[in-house]
């Protein structure tokens, strides 16, 4: 049998109950690379990237406030139903800059606006005022009353970090619920060290040990004083020594820089 076609073809002849086929099977085609993944975009919550920009907001200061006793304020909210299904947010990061201005110790606090609101079912205690403007709203945020500490013009208002703690604080300590220390509501921040060290390429230990504690020398004698410093006891995993008890950080280690 002659069989013609392109020259790329290859061609079996297979026989089955006398019934001759045949099967065109296409040549192998070149190698081709594997497909890259694709990169993998990092995941963000929605609500605390809405809370950030919230958070990086300093709306216009509030200059007057009615003059109202807290049971008539209370009242007249309980009045015009304002309550938990009222709120527009549920989630704020407590992080202005106009705390940030002066100093910026600790991390901002994850305040959860819902929780509190069904806790307490009072939105006056911590809206305890409402601007004069009769077209802002009942529950303006605190950072409306309260900015700048010490201020000529109002020297009765608290600043900023000032009314957060007061208010959260006092709140937690009446109530005898939630945290009243600072790590309790925030993480400490720390620097990025890279900016702050000052060191040689390649340097010494003992250089290391000088550069941190040029800042940290309080944490230095606190060190010294530690079960970890003062150490000294047998060590049977320490070669041709195991039944020795002068070993250790405070006889003769030798890294004891």
């Amino acid at each position: 049998m002659s069989i013609t076609g392109p020259v790329h073809r290859l061609f079996f002849t297979i026989v089955l109950t006398g019934i001759c086929l045949i099967v065109p099977v296409q040549a192998a085609a070149p190698p081709t690379e594997a497909p890259q993944p694709a990169a993998a975009t990092q995941w963000v919550a929605p609500d605390q990237e809405a809370a950030k920009k919230r958070a990086a907001e300093v709306v216009p200061f509030v200059e007057g406030v009615r003059d109202e006793c807290r049971l008539c304020r209370q009242q007249r909210l309980r009045d015009q139903g304002l309550g938990v299904k009222d709120q527009s947010e549920s989630y704020f990061l407590l992080d202005s800059p106009i705390i940030r201005q002066t100093e910026d110790h600790y991390g901002p606090v994850r305040f959860m606006h819902s929780k509190h609101a069904v806790v307490t079912k009072d939105c006056a205690l911590c809206h305890h005022h409402r601007p004069l403007d009769e077209s802002a709203s009942e529950t303006v945020r605190c950072s409306a009353c309260h900015q700048q500490p010490f201020q000529k013009s109002h020297p009765e208002r608290l600043g900023l970090k000032a009314a957060y703690h007061q208010q959260c604080m006092g709140c937690h300590r009446e109530m005898d619920k939630g945290p009243i220390d600072c790590a309790g509501c925030h993480r400490k921040n720390v620097p990025d060290h890279k900016e702050k060290i000052q060191l040689a390429e390649n340097p010494e230990p003992s250089q290391v040990t000088a550069e941190c504690l040029r800042c940290h020398q309080a944490a230095g004698e606190d060190m010294l004083k530690s079960a970890h410093w003062l150490w000294k006891g047998p060590s049977p995993n320490t070669l041709d020594h195991g039944k020795r008890v002068d070993l250790g950080k405070a006889t003769i280690a030798t890294n004891n820089f």
